[in-house]
């Protein structure tokens, strides 16, 4: 068998799992004031993370709809997730950027922190206070030290209070 067939035959239920579950893992994406939790997403099989992930980089979907299966991505912690989280981090669109700090530090815990500690320097204040808070829901000791180090650098005031009501949690 050639090599091309093996790889077909390897990801093929992947593939297939994806497509089988875009409207039900659209459906959960569609609520209003919720977005969908881990146990919702989980208790829908294996091909959820895949299929966030297709959702989360499909430009002719609803914004609201990318970001929040951007962040569900930190429920599905692998290294593809983390690479493609860590570049939208980095990337152009502000909305995807927030939840991609809030799924790094939800997913890979202190190990994101060195990943997400760059973005408490953007120029996007509402990136830096996505970023505040998601390593402040973190606690961790590496999570404080990035958010001390901050603290007088910073200069916007909403995000200055936000890390000082974070380090004195």
């Amino acid at each position: 068998m050639s090599s091309a067939l093996v790889l077909f035959a390897l990801l093929s239920p992947q593939i297939a799992n994806a497509g089988e579950l875009r409207e039900p893992v659209l459906a959960l994406l569609d609520g209003v004031e919720d977005a969908p939790d881990a146990a919702q997403l989980r208790a829908m099989g294996e091909g959820v993370g895949p299929e966030l992930l297709e959702l989360a980089q499909d430009p002719n979907l609803a914004p609201t709809r990318r970001a929040r299966a951007t962040q569900a991505l930190g429920w599905f912690p692998t290294e593809q997730h983390r690479e493609w989280l860590s570049s939208t981090l980095q990337g152009e669109d502000p909305m995807l950027a927030r939840k991609a700090s809030y799924a790094l530090v939800n997913g890979w815990g202190d190990q994101a922190v060195p990943l997400v500690t760059p973005a408490l320097a953007s120029s996007d204040v509402q990136l830096r206070l996505a970023t505040v808070r998601a390593l402040g829901s973190l606690g961790s000791e590496p999570a404080r030290q990035a958010l001390s180090a901050r603290l007088d650098l910073e200069q916007h005031a909403a995000v200055k209070d936000l890390i000082r009501q974070s380090l004195a949690r």
